[in-house]
């Protein structure tokens, strides 16, 4: 994932390389027209007029504006998904800084989608204890901007970065903005961007950036004089990097062993080599080089298949995205045939693929009530089966609820309610009949959930097995968290009362003390900010049942009841109810 920027600084005549070599390739702008007119002067600050006497003798007084703090300007208005513009109201500057590093991609879209609209939304700043200063401000924007391309908002981050004062961007953020273009897929944006500010910046990645964009264009001659130049520095060795511009250079045929800091500049340099990515990278790889590679054609779609996985998992590449990827997989007649005479469980992406291509269209409901049913159990033993429930919703489109058993109406079911189709569930929980699909309905629906006696009960003790306590005892949280009344869960208090604790760690006390304090004060910006620090474990959404309990109430205290509810979906579907 994202690492630390600690940057060697250029030697001050190799500077002067990358300001020659951006001057060669903007030559082309020296061929434009002359202007023949004098350029209109700038007025002189010494020759403004004096201020004027009013009738009485009184003056007009000139006081500078204080300085407008950028840190917070957003895209996200209320009207567009964003959060109100005083949502930073009773916050301490001190605490996001402190806190928004700590913002971690997740395989949870609900703790993806705070996150979101946290970052992108149109805010007044947050105010420090003391003096706000330009500098502080500067720390703070610069944090906010690393985190949207840490979590991968790839076109949302070009889009803010955009929307940015020139004055305030800074070599970091301008890094973000070359990044997040090879992340797009815009290579000649990436290279235009980079040219035209490299001049600013003397650090080493700026060099190898450049350097980069020249192998991409084909000019492998400047960029052997560029890596030349960089090893006559002494700059900081980058073997990586290097074997990159090899197997470019060799078409390929140069082998890359591994790549430990798999950046989108990176991964496309990979890409443009059509080698595969290495899938201890695709492990640790930011989301957005993991959105990409999964989008970069110059890949076979079959080598792009895990990459893009993982991206949509984490809410980089949007669902419709890995379907299409899944559907440029060519399958032989022969296979297709083999996998609907006998539906086994997916073991790599490509058996994925292969699944979905069955579960989408054909008159075999069967043949496609099987084929979802795998793919559904495969994405709940990796983890993942809340946000890929949306890649699946559309198979689901043309297939009656009467056509299917009890049990495929119950994976039905759980598919559309993960996927936020709450209606299109309703003919599928009335199919499966039972009571886990029927509290999960309740706890998607809006509103403090009213559940009948003795469903919550009969949905933790549904499966028989060992969990039926832990399950009572997370249905007992969500549902009180949601507002429900704990009498009215008299049945299950002596499950949840008997269920063992689970083991975990709990939040840092200074944490957990900031999240209770802002929800109380209906503080929403820092109230969001603590809840999804909480309830994020891993890259997972964490299955401590008071986590849990905390987060889905914080959000209730600051009004945002649908994040609550769909937060408590994710947790009770993780749980396997």
């Amino acid at each position: 994932m994202r690492n630390c920027r600690i940057e060697r600084r250029l030697r001050p005549h190799l500077a002067i390389w990358f300001v020659a070599a951006t001057l060669l390739n903007v030559a082309a702008a020296a061929a434009q027209p002359i202007q023949l007119t004098p350029s209109p002067t700038p007025p002189n600050p010494s020759s403004v007029a004096p201020p004027q006497s009013l009738e009485g003798g009184d003056q007009i007084q000139v006081a500078p504006l204080a300085p407008v703090d950028t840190s917070w300007i957003g895209l996200l208005g209320t009207t567009k998904g964003g959060f109100p513009h005083d949502m930073w109201n009773g916050a301490h500057r001190s605490f996001v800084v402190a806190a928004l590093p700590q913002l971690q991609p997740v395989t949870s879209p609900e703790l993806t989608s705070l996150a979101r609209r946290l970052l992108l939304s149109n805010a007044a700043a947050p105010v420090s204890a003391g003096n706000a200063d330009a500098a502080a401000g500067a720390k703070l924007l610069a944090e906010r901007v690393d985190r949207v391309y840490a979590l991968g908002f790839v076109h949302d981050g070009l889009a803010l970065i955009e929307s940015l004062p020139d004055t305030v961007v800074t070599s970091p953020i301008d890094r973000d903005r070359v990044e997040l273009r090879f992340a797009a897929n815009d290579t000649t944006g990436a290279c235009n961007d980079l040219t035209a500010r490299i001049s600013r910046y003397p650090e080493v990645w700026w060099a190898r950036a450049l350097i980069a964009c020249q192998a991409l264009a084909g000019d492998f001659g400047k960029a052997s004089l560029g890596q030349s130049l960089l090893a006559d520095q002494k700059a900081p060795p980058d073997p990586e990097f290097d074997a990159l511009i090899r197997s470019l250079s060799e078409h390929g045929a140069g082998r890359v062993a591994r790549l430990g800091d798999p950046t989108p500049l990176r991964v496309t340099l990979l890409a443009a080599a059509k080698r595969p990515l290495p899938a201890e990278a695709i492990a640790v790889a930011d989301p957005a080089a993991l959105a990409g590679y999964a989008g970069n054609g110059n890949v076979p779609a079959e080598d792009r298949l895990a990459a893009g996985e993982r991206a949509e998992a984490l809410d980089a590449l949007a669902p419709p995205d890995l379907a299409a990827l899944y559907g440029a997989v060519n399958f032989k007649p022969e296979e297709l045939e083999r996998a609907r005479r006998a539906i086994r469980p997916p073991a790599t992406p490509r058996d994925r693929a292969l699944l979905y291509a069955l579960a989408k269209s054909g008159n075999d409901f069967t043949v496609r009530a099987n084929a979802i049913e795998a793919l559904a159990a495969d994405a709940e033993k990796r983890g993942v089966f809340v946000p890929e429930a949306t890649v699946l919703a559309p198979t689901l489109a043309d297939i009656p609820s009467t056509s299917t058993d009890a049990k495929f109406a119950s994976v039905a079911a759980r598919i559309l309610l993960a996927s936020g189709n709450a209606d299109g569930a309703k003919p599928w929980v009335s199919a499966a009949g039972d009571k886990a699909t029927l509290l999960l309905s309740l706890i998607a629906a809006p509103g403090v959930p009213h559940v009948d006696a003795g469903v919550a009960h009969d949905a933790a003790v549904a499966a028989g097995d060992a969990a039926s306590g832990p399950r009572a005892g997370l249905i007992y949280v969500l549902l009180t968290a949601l507002g429900g009344d704990p009498a009215a869960l008299a049945d299950l208090t002596p499950e949840a009362l008997t269920a063992p604790a689970t083991p975990g760690a709990l939040p840092n006390a200074a944490l957990w003390d900031e999240q209770q304090r802002a929800a109380a004060n209906a503080q929403l910006g820092s109230t969001v900010l603590a809840s999804i620090l909480i309830a994020e474990s891993d890259g997972r959404l964490t299955s401590e049942s008071l986590l849990l309990g905390h987060a889905i109430g914080g959000l209730r205290a600051v009004g945002l009841d649908n994040d609550a509810h769909a937060l408590a979906l994710e947790a009770a579907l993780n749980a396997g109810i």
